[in-house]
């Protein structure tokens, strides 16, 4: 991945997107995925960042044991 890539999935909070890429490039390659199922698997993986952070901090704001 390129350094403007990069930047731009910081500057957008793409933390997910940005670590996943590399792995869902390979593999859109090697399936011969089209562009909406590259996008769809990208986009699934960001969501799925966001949603482990969201229960790992209300876990954290509860003070639950973890």
């Amino acid at each position: 991945m390129n350094d403007r890539l990069r930047s731009a999935l910081n500057k957008l909070r793409l933390s997910g997107l940005s670590e996943s890429l590399e792995v869902r490039l390979h593999e859109a390659a090697s399936h011969n995925l089209n562009h909406a199922e590259f996008l769809e698997l990208l986009l699934q993986d960001e969501l799925m960042v966001r949603s482990e952070r969201l229960v790992n901090r209300r876990l954290k704001n509860a003070s639950f044991a973890s």
